[in-house]
């Protein structure tokens, strides 16, 4: 994609006026026209244009044939069925053919690379398409549609980025883990448009009654609201988790685009809350054993990280009390990590600080054997020790739990460790940590935590080897500078 300034589009203008007039067939007959599939697979070859299934019509005969037109909706089903593609149709007809003048279309998710999904799967549609491209502007971050003063892009869903905005139509993308305040922010942002839609497309919420999706299916199902369109797919409560019919009735792609071996290989491997919450869409207790039994116990290697390595260093815990990690990650697509230090309190201590000295020696002496590349800290407890170590010129980096960066993160770790992209030393305090931990998730996101709040199984080197697992990938793919010795 070219930088810079665009030249103005030089096509013809869509024959609009060829589609029907109006409704889910005027939708379904653009889709069909102009959108194509942008990554082939079993039943979609890439580069051919989309043939929409009886259940995606009925999902958008929901939406737009009405009368008045629903100005919420909700599709809820499970994953890799295509609710990117049919979110990428829905928004590029937004933008060019349900005649709205300077029509906003935002794509909005928990975070800026979850935000881009639909987004990029819209900007490819568009390039495989001479009609689209002749009439649209492709920018890296939004399309443009100068005739009509229109404009689609994504954001990340937080009220900040919406103040301002006057969307015609927002697709909220993987709306479990969107809060509800962005989506009444988009809701009302569209208010004064004759036509406005706000689009929820997601799987299901772990088992929190406050979050967002959970509320939005339970009204969904109540069903007595004229302007909150609804589709669930979801396997019958109590199913076994090799039921292929409760599979099907999940996944309306089953046996089209997604192939049921797939899903029996996937069970293998993930664990149950995560196969019933991705692949049943049924909405379970998001707390659960992170790891499927054996897994993290079939990737060691029983060496420790060489010395010379280029590495990142991870720190996690706090001053007292609980315990503080020190862990090391290979810079690598597939990270080795090992333990230089675990400080935890001695049984019965009422009064335990973490040794910080101690902490900060075992930096220094790391710096000192390895090639490290960052220091990596949460910085709510450690600012005065970053501080300490920015002083003498070492490369501290800042890496704060918030959702959009943990959550990326956790999806990131489980992915790697389940698809054997990482290995460690064996070491037997980082096994025991990673045992201890759970995944979380709420309307703040996905998260690896403690099963109980105040419990003593801690889980601090699975922690900080999030955060070294995240930058020692990050660096892995990334051009940098010549790497400073610290001897």
């Amino acid at each position: 994609m070219r930088a810079g300034p665009k030249a103005a589009p030089t096509g013809e203008p869509l024959p609009l006026h060829e589609l029907p007039e109006g409704g889910s067939e005027r939708v379904a007959a653009f889709i069909e026209t102009y959108c194509r599939v942008v990554k082939g697979g079993k039943g979609n070859p890439a580069g051919e244009l989309i043939r929409l299934r009886p259940w995606q019509r009925d999902f958008l005969a929901a939406v737009y044939d009405p009368d008045p037109r629903p100005r919420q909706g909700l599709l809820s089903v499970a994953r890799k069925n295509g609710k990117s593609l049919l979110g990428a149709g829905i928004a590029l007809y937004h933008l060019l053919a349900d005649e709205e003048e300077s029509a906003e279309v935002l794509l909005a998710s928990s975070d800026q690379r979850t935000a881009e999904v639909i987004f990029r799967v819209c900007r490819r549609m568009v390039e495989l398409d001479d009609r689209m491209s002749g009439v649209l502007q492709v920018f890296q971050d939004k399309i443009y549609h100068p005739e009509s003063d229109s404009i689609l892009e994504p954001l990340p869903a937080n009220a900040r980025n919406i103040q301002g905005r006057n969307p015609s139509c927002s697709l909220i993308d993987e709306t479990h883990v969107t809060d509800a305040d962005t989506w009444d922010a988009l809701a009302l942002a569209g208010g004064t448009r004759a036509r406005p839609l706000t689009l929820g497309l997601s799987t299901e919420c772990g088992d929190d009654p406050d979050n967002l999706m959970a509320r939005l299916v339970e009204h969904g199902r109540f069903g007595d609201d004229p302007s909150f369109a609804f589709m669930e797919f979801t396997a019958p409560v109590g199913c076994a988790l090799e039921d292929r019919s409760a599979w099907a009735a999940a996944n309306p792609m089953l046996g089209d685009t997604l192939d049921p071996d797939h899903l029996a290989t996937t069970l293998r491997t993930t664990r149950e809350q995560a196969f019933r919450r991705f692949h049943l869409n049924q909405r379970v207790n998001a707390a659960g054993a992170w790891l499927p039994p054996g897994v993290w116990d079939a990737l060691s290697t029983g060496a420790p990280v060489p010395a010379g390595s280029e590495v990142v260093l991870s720190v996690d815990g706090s001053y007292n009390s609980d315990s503080t990690a020190l862990v090391v990650a290979s810079v690598s697509p597939t990270p080795h990590f090992d333990v230089l230090g675990c400080w935890e309190p001695p049984e019965g201590a009422e009064d335990w600080t973490v040794p910080l000295h101690d902490v900060m020696a075992e930096i220094r002496k790391a710096c000192k054997r390895f090639r490290v590349l960052e220091i990596v800290f949460d910085p709510f407890r450690f600012a005065m020790v970053m501080q300490t170590l920015e002083s003498e010129r070492l490369p501290v980096v800042s890496f704060p739990w918030s959702p959009a960066r943990i959550t990326p993160a956790t999806t990131d770790l489980y992915r790697a460790v389940i698809g054997g992209e990482v290995s460690h030393s064996g070491d037997a305090r980082l096994s025991r940590h990673v045992a201890n931990a759970v995944v979380r998730e709420d309307a703040k996101g996905i998260r690896l935590d403690k099963a109980k709040r105040g419990s003593r199984a801690r889980i601090d080197l699975a922690a900080a080897m999030l955060q070294a697992h995240s930058r020692a990938v990050w660096r892995a793919t990334k051009k940098r500078n010549r790497v400073r010795s610290f001897a």
